[in-house]
């Protein structure tokens, strides 16, 4: 049906249920190129008057978001059209693609760029303390609450949260998100007061969250409160147009304006990268010039640090120096020279960043959730 905020689907209780970009809906707002599935049949909604593609930004830049690639000019023009009106934002993606950067970017380009922009890991934090992060706590509401404290809505009052790796929510606190969405209030831990709050929230996340709604692991209003503007960043390996821009971009970032005149043979290096598959995305492109330029050799063959490289060229990489006992059983000598190999890397890359998680997270190439569950593990201090 047309309601005046656009196209509405309804399932009037139907055996085999009504989806929507796979997710299960008893009623669900469409947008141009929805796909639908009723039983066996598979449909898009494709309504004549709105049957155009997206458009492209004319910007090969969003930000601190780089890209000439079709996809990447897609995510601008959508970024530019809908960062300053304040709907909220679901940002997917795997690793490494730039979430949190374009949620930043989002928020600088909105009318709430003058105030906070607040992140909160959902998946770095315990169960028992998150809604406590979120929402605030009083003294007293548990123990170690010796003090009244602010939670992100409130630390953000005016601006922006970001809620990273949302689809690690726990089912306990996503009513209490959903009626932050609904109503614009919360309630503090321990404390039955209302407050007010005036925030816009944008989230991300690596997981399907389709999947998650349908086997009853995210609820289905609040996946659909969440993403009324939903943002797929493409993995690396299919924007590699964009591998060049990058890697000027990174140079002139980390090492000034003439490094890409250390680099050997540009084009072939290009051309080797380009073709690279980037697991860790554009994290790891980053962290691979970062790494380079360490050496002292000159020229810098880039290509030679990828993954592997140094045994496509040939060469035999030096063996490492390990310390392990050999009178234990097996399992237990080689959990024992993973631990040690994980605190002495950690410790070095932790002494290296000035104990800057985010910066330690982007050299390793992994997350920073994983990073601070390490150093949980291990005792030591953030």
């Amino acid at each position: 049906m047309v309601e005046q905020s656009g196209y509405l689907i309804r399932d009037l209780d139907s055996t085999n249920g009504t989806f929507v970009q796979g997710v299960r809906v008893s009623s669900a707002h469409l947008a141009p190129g929805s796909e639908i599935q009723l039983g066996k049949t598979r449909i898009v909604f494709c309504p004549l008057q709105d049957a155009n593609d997206i458009p492209l930004s004319r910007n090969e830049a969003f930000g601190a978001m780089l890209g000439r690639s079709v996809p990447m000019r897609r995510i601008f023009y959508l970024s530019e059209t809908y960062s300053p009106a304040d709907v909220t934002v679901m940002i997917t993606g795997e690793t490494g693609t730039g979430k949190e950067i374009l949620a930043e970017e989002i928020h600088n380009h909105s009318n709430r760029r003058d105030k906070p922009f607040i992140v909160l890991d959902c998946a770095a934090i315990s169960k028992e303390l998150i809604e406590s992060e979120l929402f605030g706590h009083v003294k007293g509401a548990f123990t170690g609450a010796n003090a009244d404290r602010q939670g992100a809505f409130e630390l953000a009052d005016g601006g922006t949260v970001f809620l990273d790796e949302i689809g690690d929510l726990s089912p306990d606190l996503q009513p209490k998100l959903l009626r932050v969405l609904e109503k614009r209030e919360i309630k503090r831990v321990g404390c039955n007061k209302v407050r007010k709050i005036n925030v816009r929230i944008i989230s991300a996340t690596n997981r399907n969250l389709a999947n998650e709604v349908n086997e009853g692991r995210f609820r289905e209003d609040l996946y659909y409160r969440l993403s009324v503007v939903h943002l797929e960043l493409p993995p690396l390996r299919r924007r590699r147009e964009d591998v060049p821009l990058l890697v000027r971009k990174f140079l002139t970032d980390l090492h000034g304006e003439d490094a890409i005149s250390q680099l050997a043979d540009v084009d072939r290096t290009m051309d080797v990268l380009k073709r690279h598959e980037w697991p860790g995305n554009v994290r790891e492109l980053r962290n691979l010039i970062e790494l380079a330029f360490y050496s002292e050799r000159r020229p810098v063959d880039l290509s030679a640090f990828l993954s592997l490289g140094s045994l496509r060229a040939g060469r035999k990489p030096a063996e490492p120096e390990v310390n392990f006992v050999t009178d234990k059983p097996f399992k237990d000598a080689k959990n024992d020279l993973i631990e040690e190999f994980e605190k002495t890397y950690l410790n070095d890359l932790l002494a290296r960043n000035k104990q800057n998680i985010s910066r330690s997270a982007r050299e390793a190439g992994i997350e920073r959730a994983y990073l601070q569950r390490l150093i949980r593990k291990y005792g030591m201090r953030e």
